[in-house]
């Protein structure tokens, strides 16, 4: 049973990593072959059980994605004012625009209208908005459409997996409310979800940890600040602020333990049903409403699941190997919901928890005691550590070190008490057990702040793959028992991961990336030795990317932050990168904030006429004159164009016709390989005259998906391509490569080089362009 579920589960893996969907009926085949050939040939039963397990997991999970795909917005519908009938769906959540929820629209209206939706309204706060109720509103709808970048979020996937068929804005004038409680068991639920909120909101008032509270309770999350985020994340204890497995388990065990004294106290109900059965069902039945309490995430799904299989056995009377429990839970979990592998929780959960059993599993022969039992919640402890290693280097490119420490201390803190007294204060009137419990873990959190130094946590490149095989022996070996001869031989299977191998850039070669940052513009350029980040993006889509890009890429310094303008579409993550990567020089204009607690980087502004080398690698700043500076923002634009002996790339910000004019009048020979489309492809840009001098191959605008300011404009795509030029958009390609070697220069766009069935492209091709023409240094 156990491999059918591996394999069963493999498949839908399998299924969710295609760049399309495959036809069913060929596996469906598969499975019946594979069936007689097991019933037939004895020796083949095992391999045919796994193809009949692998073959109805990917028939299953494509028969599961066609019908979501099916209920997606249709394109006709997008951007049209459209009226619908529906009912607000889960707890709405606050955003730094405004609140955002799920919206169901009523059956029977516009045909192509998807049967979840998620809505922002700029107008109304998040508390007026409430589950169950029925309004009448108007929208503006789009299809689901994320940023696709290296390190990045897939926003798209998160999307289909959670059934959100479209998203979109509420017109804050066309809204009426028809009904204030539509009666559901699931609108029931989410009032409840949503009165506990506001109860923990009213009692806490604005104390610091309010959200991390509420997030304990009800599993929301969007109270929480960036600031805690990036505590908890330095400090490795992320799975603790979420209503995370051992939450679960700690209240179903506690619940369970409160039954079975309760009942013990009857004799008559004794004779009847045992205590132990009476304890066993409550505990599972108190994992359940905790469970959809919490929006029934993935690590209460496994938690729901491995308990009631554990409390089936022993109600039977039924002995199940631990391995069976978890393997039981993996495949329950990936039936219900095929797309919950996608999601970094459940790689996270299933595979810690593996570890942590499989390390209990090694020290279960050991004598009982005080000392076995500490032994015993050190290895768990250890196994806890080094089951999460591989996936988070593989996920976030990070791995806090103070983690086995912190989470000693957090662990039975959170868990054990600030949870139980955070659940109890819901139901006790005066107040004082949520005090209690914000009391306490503000403490446990000041005594974590000293461990969230930037320096003890490792970062790197994100590696391979391929390298999660390695790592899962090595921590395999690693948690055997003591006395295993060459245990630590393990270790040499970690290094592919904590040490992945770069490909390095050869003098007079350099890489460049237009990053997808929605409205804005973020361009990362490499050398052999150095890197330079021209603008950041704006503070949302910027701050969500680039960083992240920056961990997958491997940079851990740059060279130079040049910020072209003051627009908060360039230079609104500056924040982020600076928190995130240590900078040597910031060139152009200061960024709106710089963290406290960060020394300044040197900086100077960016001047027409600048130009340096970086291993064989001539950069030339060709705007502002010193005369421009005091102008409007774009028209002071850092302007910089990077040449090398196989090709250029220019990089003009926000510049005008007026600017553009005066660079064809100072520098006669503009011509470049590569150019980002100045100001997205606005009219106020992107001249005859200058596109004509430049002469780019390729032109790439960055611009947000069906952004207000319809960037870029039709005419200025038109201008381009009668030009010869390729145009390319980073809301449709996603984050655009560049390699200039030696021999030519290539570029790839991200969307078609990681394509998955989900993701809705207009070319579905990959999409590459070569050119091999040799170019004179200015």
């Amino acid at each position: 049973m156990r491999l059918a579920i591996i394999a069963f589960v493999a498949g839908v893996v399998w299924l969710q990593w295609q760049a399309s969907l495959p036809t069913v009926w060929p596996y469906l085949l598969a499975t019946g072959v594979s069936t007689i050939v097991g019933h037939h040939w004895r020796a083949c039963r095992i391999v045919a059980l796994i193809l009949v397990a692998a073959s109805l997991g990917i028939a299953y999970a494509s028969w599961r994605a066609e019908i979501r795909l099916a209920e997606r917005l249709l394109p006709s519908l997008e951007g049209e004012a459209i009226t619908v009938t529906g009912t607000v769906v889960g707890l709405p959540q606050s955003t730094r625009y405004g609140p955002r929820f799920r919206f169901a629209p009523d059956s029977g209206q516009s045909a192509g209208l998807p049967p979840l939706l998620l809505l922002n309204d700029y107008a109304r706060p998040a508390d007026k908005w409430q589950p169950g109720q029925r309004w009448s509103l108007q929208v503006k709808l789009k299809q689901p459409h994320g940023n696709a970048n290296p390190g990045g979020f897939d926003y798209e996937g998160w999307l289909l997996a959670e059934g959100i068929g479209g998203t979109g804005n509420v017109n804050k004038r066309e809204r009426q409310l028809l009904n204030d409680f539509v009666f559901s068991p699931v609108h029931v639920l989410h009032r409840l979800r949503a009165a506990l909120t506001s109860r923990i909101q009213h009692v806490l008032d604005k104390r610091p940890y309010t959200g991390v509270i509420i997030a304990l309770v009800v599993g929301e999350q969007s109270g929480i600040s960036q600031a805690q985020w990036q505590l908890f994340r330095a400090t490795g204890i992320t799975h603790l602020v979420s209503i995370s497995g051992l939450h679960i388990t700690l209240v179903a065990g506690l619940f369970a333990t409160v039954v079975e004294w309760l009942w013990r106290r009857s004799t008559r109900l004794t004779a009847r049903w045992p205590a132990r059965r009476v304890a066993l069902a409550a505990g599972v039945l108190a994992a359940l409403i905790y469970s959809l309490l919490a929006g029934f995430s993935v690590p209460t799904q496994r938690t729901l699941f491995m308990l009631t299989t554990a409390a089936l056995a022993m109600l039977t009377g039924r002995h199940l190997a631990v391995s069976t429990i978890w393997c039981a839970a993996l495949g329950a979990c990936v039936l219900y919901d095929p797309w919950a592998v996608l999601a970094a929780g459940f790689w996270l959960s299933f595979f810690t928890v593996g570890a942590m059993l499989w390390a209990l599993a090694s020290h279960q022969d050991q004598a009982e005691g005080w000392k076995t039992t500490l032994m015993q919640w050190g290895a768990v402890q250890w196994a806890a550590t080094l089951g999460s290693l591989p996936l988070l280097l593989i996920l976030f490119q990070q791995l806090p070190l103070s983690s086995p420490l912190a989470n000693a201390l957090a662990i039975p803190l959170v868990s054990a008490v600030v949870t139980p007294l955070a659940l109890l204060g819901t139901l006790e009137p005066t107040g004082i057990l949520l005090k209690l419990a914000h009391f306490l873990l503000d403490f446990g959190c000041t005594l974590l702040t000293p461990l969230a130094h930037p320096g003890g946590i490792w970062t790197q490149a994100q590696p391979a793959s391929w390298t999660l095989l390695p790592a899962g022996l090595a921590i395999a070996v690693l948690l055997l028992p003591r006395g295993v001869p060459s245990r630590w031989l393990g270790v040499l299977l970690l290094l592919p991961i904590a040490f992945p191998i770069l490909t390095l850039i050869p003098t007079g070669s350099f890489q460049a990336t237009a990053f997808d940052v929605g409205q804005g513009l973020s361009v990362l350029v490499q050398t052999q030795n150095h890197a330079l980040l021209f603008d950041t993006g704006p503070e949302g889509g910027g701050g969500r990317v680039v960083p992240g890009a920056l961990r997958a890429a491997g940079i851990k310094q740059l060279d130079m932050l040049m910020l072209s303008h003051a627009d908060s579409d360039h230079i609104g993550a500056a924040a982020a990168v600076l928190s995130t990567v240590r900078t040597l020089k910031i060139s152009g204009v200061l960024p709106q904030q710089i963290p406290a607690n960060l020394p300044m980087p040197n900086h100077d502004a960016c001047l027409a006429g600048q130009q340096w080398e970086w291993d064989g690698i001539r950069f030339d700043v060709l705007h502002p004159a010193r005369k421009d500076i005091a102008t409007s923002d774009n028209a002071a634009s850092c302007v910089l164009k990077i040449s090398s002996p196989a090709g250029s790339l220019m990089i003009p910000g926000d510049i005008g016709r007026a600017e553009e004019a005066e660079l064809l009048a100072q520098y006669p020979q503009l011509q470049t390989d590569v150019l980002l489309i100045p100001h997205h492809g606005s009219n106020s840009s992107s001249s005859a005259p200058f596109i004509s001098a430049v002469a780019p191959k390729l032109a790439i605008a960055s611009n947000g998906y069906r952004n207000a300011f319809r960037h870029p404009r039709d005419a200025v795509v038109e201008r381009y391509t009668t030009a010869g030029a390729t145009v390319w958009r980073t809301d449709r390609e996603g984050a655009i490569s560049l390699n200039f070697t030696q021999n030519g220069w290539t570029a790839s766009a991200w969307r078609a080089t990681h394509l998955r069935y989900w993701h809705a492209i207009e070319d579905r091709q990959a999409k590459r362009i070569v050119a091999t023409t040799w170019l004179p240094l200015p």
